[in-house]
């Protein structure tokens, strides 16, 4: 019984076939590093968003509690050193600091809430006469604190009602999930007003 040989030819990529097959091949992987690179993006706004809504969430209520606690009856004195003042108008914004009055066996305790726009820094002190203080906040790479200003409120007569305390502040993720953007996607802008209730 006899064979026949058969002779299989292989022929080799042209370099035209091998140039179109490399440009279709970069092209895919192009766009594959695009999407990667913009999930990272989205994962980082995604982050920095959530970040800064927590910690203004936790500001908000740390001003909140520490106010509620406070003496209506004494009310707050705002302090006047502080006071912001708009460059265009020559209006008062308002104040960086306030100082509090907390009851204690039977008296009260003079305590202060302040804000270092410099360090964007909001520190709590209790009790004045001692010299404890409680870090509430602070500028890092992924949060960043501006605007933070309190005010008193008016009576329907005119007066001030020193027991009513409107709060503002903005907060942003310090420029962590876009360079140097146009308007940064991660902020929180904050307002609103406590009523103390203690006495």
């Amino acid at each position: 019984m006899k064979f026949s040989s058969i002779t299989f030819r292989r022929r080799a990529f042209t370099l035209i076939e091998l140039m179109f097959a490399v440009s279709i091949g970069l092209v895919v992987a192009g766009a594959a590093v695009m999407l990667i690179y913009q999930s990272a993006k989205e994962q980082r706004r995604g982050l920095a968003a959530a970040s800064v809504e927590a910690k203004s969430h936790l500001l908000q209520a740390k001003i909140s509690s520490c106010l509620r606690s406070a003496s209506a009856n004494q009310g707050v004195t705002l302090n006047y050193s502080t006071a912001v003042i708009d460059a265009g108008t020559g209006n008062t914004n308002g104040y960086e600091s306030i100082f509090i009055f907390t009851p204690t066996n039977g008296g009260y305790a003079l305590g202060s809430i302040s804000y270092t726009a410099a360090s964007g820094t909001v520190v709590y002190t209790p009790n004045m006469a001692a010299t404890t203080q409680e870090l509430w906040m602070t500028n890092s790479a992924t949060t960043r604190l501006t605007n933070f200003l309190f005010n008193t409120t008016f009576n329907l007569d005119g007066s001030i009602n020193a027991s009513l305390v409107n709060v503002s502040f903005l907060m942003d993720d310090n420029n962590y999930s876009t360079p140097n953007p146009v308007n940064n996607p991660a902020n929180v802008a904050r307002s609103f007003s406590i009523q103390m209730r203690n006495d």
